[in-house]
């Protein structure tokens, strides 16, 4: 079936399509006149020109060549509708893609028919021949706007297709790197798109990608890395600061470059992105809940004006609110260049992982209670990577494939630490991702399995997340169903969030950990690291769960630990983090320092004093106070003593009498104080020595 087309023909027969073909010569002969003129008053509109201003010289002699043509296939005695329309739906998705609006569109064609039939007058001056071809010339118009209509609202349902995805992604991640490669696969599936880039500013102010998605990403970053081409810069005075990225950081707002290629701010990435076929690009900025821009998504198009394209605009503007939000909830990692996130994530693929050991010890005596394995990546210049820097690039499958390479070592490590006898203990981090996953439950019974490592030689340190405070049944089951086998559990850095203090009384632990943040600030803050201390080790006693003071790296700290009533300790104090078979040769050799009755340090005589006073104070309530309350604190008297400070300051101060009842409180919080201040002085010189 012919457009010349079946009712026309029927109707006048085959002098149609003898009419068609006597016009096309004398039609080809005037084409680039009749596109020129059609252009010239296409373009006499404000909103037209913009349009047409976003090609380059050489794209639009291009354009006007395909019209010309367009020109010739409309006016063929042999096009098909099945044809007219296949062709018609190319040329609408071009347009779509370059941010043609459907009404400007709708428009030019009322121009176009126009400027056709005033041809038509020259060539065809018989108006019976005339008359019937304008007809069948205009419901071939009418057919070229419905297969162009047609490719507009495929590509407007592709777009809200794509916001449902991303939304979707982006409600799913549950860590940064998952984050940002969810995201960029579901905008990346919009057609139009094929470059994208998500980048955190780092110290300098250079915009570090870390994420891409396509194939021209991948080049156009390897560009920047080898200096082919500039890294951006948030920096307005430089010329790498001019781009729609950078743009876009300072004004933490959409910027868009219609005609990429055509805006001299672009120059510096030019080479390369005319190379990679960009035409068009768009910068958007993701902020804070103070409105600063954390990162930036670059996005190119091989169209130009396609980030103009109201729909694409409007999916640019939910993605900066939606991944914005999601990467303020994530945002917590360091900026890792993708290039070492990629070397980072091979070293795993390659199983070059290598754990260290650090002990746990009982305060009491100082005896090993367990290991904790702590995972490094092997470089291959054979230096260990630390966790973190390479945690932070880490998803979801590359956290359980790092569990299980770390689960496989501690069952060989422990073959080679005989000398401690069957029973010594490991404990390894399990992700906040990891409870309540059955991969995890799975790997764990498995491998402890096939290595021959009893389960109750295993503990597993949970590590916290926002997500490990929500308690759901599926990790109740995950829990039960370890602790079943054998396994037990710990909870890691109790008190660095109110997270942490929910899941003690959500899940059963067989011990908790002290933030090792909080044990640190006692370098500043001593007294109140060890009223931290003192006060979360009485609450996990009254939930009868033993207490591990992580970050001991100071004899101080680990007198104080031990003073306060924790139970078990770990810390550079005690040992750093080793291989497998230097743990034999730590335990031999070491030999515990603590006394807790004789403080041989300022910080375990101020652990000291705050317990005694805790006590005091509980005391001052009964009557006889006073006689059953010691007159001083005996433990910092034994450190003054070890010192030679009897006579200081702080030894005439105690040696003052002890004051008790309401009445006297004011005069005891400032006695207190006083010690406090002396204690913190020695405390600080003896860091210092």
């Amino acid at each position: 079936m012919n457009l010349a087309h079946s009712e026309s023909a029927d109707i006048y027969g085959g002098w149609v399509a003898s009419v068609l073909e006597r016009i096309q010569k004398p039609v080809a002969d005037m084409a680039e006149q009749f596109i020129a003129r059609f252009y010239t008053l296409l373009g006499s509109a404000e909103q037209n020109r913009r349009v047409l201003e976003r090609l380059s010289p050489a794209e639009f002699a291009q354009l006007q060549q395909r019209q010309a043509q367009h020109l010739m296939t409309l006016i063929s005695p042999g096009l098909t509708r099945a044809g007219h329309l296949l062709e018609a739906e190319r040329a609408g998705r071009a347009h779509a893609l370059a941010g043609v609006d459907m009404l400007w569109l709708i428009e030019s064609y009322g121009l176009y028919q126009v400027k056709l039939f005033e041809l038509l007058e020259e060539l065809v001056p018989c108006a019976e021949e005339r008359e019937p071809l304008m007809r069948i010339l205009s419901r071939r118009i009418m057919l070229d706007v419905e297969g162009q209509v047609r490719s507009f609202e495929r590509i407007d349902r592709d777009i809200g297709s794509a916001f449902l995805e991303v939304d979707r992604k982006l409600l799913t991640a549950t860590n940064l790197p998952d984050l940002m490669r969810e995201a960029m696969a579901a905008i990346g599936a919009l057609e139009g798109e094929v470059c994208l880039l998500l980048a955190r500013a780092d110290t300098g102010g250079t915009l570090q990608i870390e994420a891409s998605f396509g194939a021209a990403a991948e080049r156009y970053q390897r560009a920047m890395e080898d200096g082919t081409i500039p890294k951006i810069s948030t920096d307005p005075n430089l010329p790498s600061g001019q781009g729609v990225a950078g743009r876009a950081w300072r004004s933490r707002q959409i910027e868009i470059s219609d005609s990429w290629l055509l805006d001299e701010r672009a120059a510096p990435w030019a080479p390369m992105g005319r190379e990679l076929g960009f035409r068009s690009g768009a910068a958007v900025p993701l902020l804070d809940g103070s409105g600063n821009s954390i990162a930036v998504l670059s996005l190119y198009s091989l169209w130009p004006g396609f980030f103009s394209m109201p729909r694409v605009h409007n999916f640019l503007t939910h993605i900066q609110r939606v991944l914005g939000y999601a990467m303020q909830r994530l945002n917590h990692a360091p900026v890792i260049p993708m290039r070492e996130q990629q070397e980072y994530r091979q070293l795993l693929a390659e199983g070059r992982v290598t754990m260290l050991y650090q002990p746990i010890i009982d305060l009491r005596d100082g005896s090993l209670c367990r290991l904790e394995a702590l995972a490094r990546l092997e470089a291959r210049n054979g230096a260990l990577i630390s966790p973190a820097r390479f945690l932070p690039v880490m998803g979801e499958l590359e956290l359980l494939q790092l569990f299980e390479h770390g689960l496989r070592q501690i069952c060989l490590g422990s073959r080679a630490m005989t000398a401690f006898g069957p029973e010594v203990h490991f404990s390894i981090n399990l992700p906040a991702e990891g409870l309540g996953d059955e991969r995890y439950e799975q790997a764990i019974v498995r491998i402890l399995k096939e290595e021959g490592l009893s389960p109750s030689r295993l503990q597993l340190e949970l590590l916290e997340s926002e997500d490990t405070a929500v308690q759901t049944e599926q990790k109740q089951v995950f829990v039960r169903r370890l602790r079943e086998h054998g396994v037990l559990f710990s909870q890691d850095d109790l008190g660095s969030g109110h997270s942490s203090l929910l899941r003690m009384g959500q899940y059963t632990f067989d011990e908790v950990k002290i933030d090792q943040g909080l044990v640190r600030s006692v370098l500043h803050k001593p007294q109140r690291a060890l009223e931290f201390v003192l006060y979360l080790t009485r609450l996990a006693h009254a939930f009868h769960t033993l207490v591990v003071v992580e970050g001991l790296e100071h004899l101080g700290m680990l007198e104080a630990a031990a003073i306060l009533g924790a139970d078990r300790g770990q810390g550079y104090g005690i040992a750093r983090p080793m291989p497998a078979g230097e743990v034999v040769e730590w335990f031999a050799k070491y030999r515990y320092p603590v006394d807790p009755r004789h403080p041989k340090t300022a910080l375990g005589a101020m652990a000291g004093y705050l317990l005694w006073d805790m006590q005091r104070s509980v005391m001052a309530d009964y009557s006889d106070a006073s006689e059953r309350s010691p007159s001083a604190n005996q433990v910092v008297d034994s450190f003054l003593s070890a010192h030679a400070l009897e006579q200081s300051p702080l030894g005439k101060l105690l040696r003052e009498t002890s004051p008790f009842g309401s009445s006297l409180a004011e005069a005891h919080d400032a006695r207190q104080e006083q010690v406090i201040e002396y204690l913190t002085e020695y405390w600080l010189a003896e860091l210092h020595r």
